[in-house]
């Protein structure tokens, strides 16, 4: 029978009230242009320029040129590059962490949560082309999201996943010797196949956006995190 979870650590503070402090702090409230762009489609081109380029090389100039604006507007929606970015990344991490605390904080087996949190994540992940990418920058680079007070997000978000991961071999269905490792390697499966998505096409030979290879990738990701959780 299934124990009782009781998330502890980081997660006492949930990583989506940390995500929502991050995007009100870089947020201005100054008055509205008549017919803005939704923030979240500027927010998913600034992604896509972020991710490919990195924060340094990436110009507030093509990003507006791209969204159809004036550089001056970017700034007004977001206050500064750095206030662009960091939203950015937010939006990435904040919705990550549902999924993760999902998993943690939900009733039943941890196998099927297990499962469960998987296949969101690569849903997610296919449907965000440049996602996975922008992470793997930042963390590589060091840059300005990790490095502030919103970096808390990132460590919240692990935490959480390496107490599930306690939890669920406690509980006897995972057999796991170090969560924390553990939980660095399951990033690396779910990151790296989108990050990289030029070398991942090459060695597949398919296209990794279309339906049918994300249906796969979802199939076999399940696989293998049950395999590296132990579960038989």
């Amino acid at each position: 029978m299934d124990e009782e979870y009781e998330p502890i650590g980081l997660y006492s503070t949930p990583p989506s009230q940390i995500a929502d402090r991050s995007m009100q702090k870089h947020t201005r409230k100054a008055g509205r242009p008549s017919n803005p762009i939704p923030r979240e489609k500027l927010v998913r081109i600034a992604v896509s320029f972020f991710a490919d380029e990195g924060y340094r090389a990436t110009s507030l100039d093509r990003i507006a040129q791209e969204c159809g604006i004036r550089k001056s507007s970017l700034i007004y929606r977001f206050g500064s590059k750095e206030g662009l970015y960091i939203e950015s990344i937010t939006a990435i991490l904040g919705s990550l962490s549902t999924m993760v605390g999902a998993a943690a904080l939900s009733e039943g087996n941890f196998i099927h949560r297990l499962d469960q949190l998987s296949g969101a994540i690569c849903d997610y992940l296919g449907t965000e082309p440049k996602a996975a990418r922008l992470l793997f920058r930042e963390a590589m680079d060091q840059g300005p999201f990790i490095t502030g007070p919103q970096g808390e997000l990132f460590s919240a978000i692990l935490e959480t996943a390496v107490e599930f991961l306690e939890a669920g071999d406690k509980a006897g269905e995972f057999s796991v010797s170090d969560a924390r490792d553990l939980v660095l390697t399951i990033v690396g499966v779910h990151l790296g196949y989108f990050a990289i998505e030029e070398l991942s096409e090459r060695v597949q030979g398919v296209p990794v956006y279309n339906a049918e290879s994300l249906a796969r990738r979802k199939h076999e990701v399940t696989i293998q995190i049950r395999s590296l959780c132990g579960v038989q």
